[in-house]
């Protein structure tokens, strides 16, 4: 009856501690739309892949009103596929970026435009190997849209 009871006992506490469970489709806002990371003075991420589109291409994404006008943005798809993609608008970033693309794709990656022009067509780069780090930064003291430093790491 004791072993018993202790089984029961066991089996009730492997049952209260849960392993942290994944989500299958990342994380979603309140709004139900999915999160972007916005870029912040330090901020360093190792890419995975990187999305060109225009804004409105990103209907399925948490995009803020203000940057509906922006144009041409970029969204940085982190190594780890769990992490949320950081969204790009400034246009510093921007040319770095697609000053890159060329020397990125000479080396392995590959790029090749997805979605149809109805939903919204992106340019996409993806890096199987030889992911490159990005480390974005200003200068202390610069005024709030001053341009962004990017240093590129392979």
């Amino acid at each position: 009856m004791i072993e018993m009871i202790a089984m029961i006992c066991a089996t009730m506490l492997i049952g209260m501690v849960k392993t942290p469970k994944k989500p299958l489709f990342g994380q979603l806002t309140l709004t139900g739309e999915k999160a972007l990371d916005w870029l912040k003075n330090g901020d360093v991420i190792t890419a995975r892949m990187i999305w060109f589109c225009n804004v409105n291409a990103l209907s399925d994404w948490n995009v803020p009103e203000w940057a509906k006008e922006k144009g041409i943005v970029a969204l940085i798809f982190p190594v780890d596929e769990w992490g949320n993609p950081m969204f790009m608008t400034q246009k510093s970033v921007l040319r770095v970026l697609e000053a890159r693309c060329a020397d990125w794709e000479s080396t392995g990656a590959r790029c090749e435009v997805i979605g149809t022009k109805l939903a919204g067509q992106k340019t996409q780069i993806s890096f199987d190997e030889n992911h490159p780090t990005l480390k974005f930064s200003r200068p202390e003291n610069c005024k709030m849209y001053d341009p962004y430093l990017v240093e590129v790491t392979e």
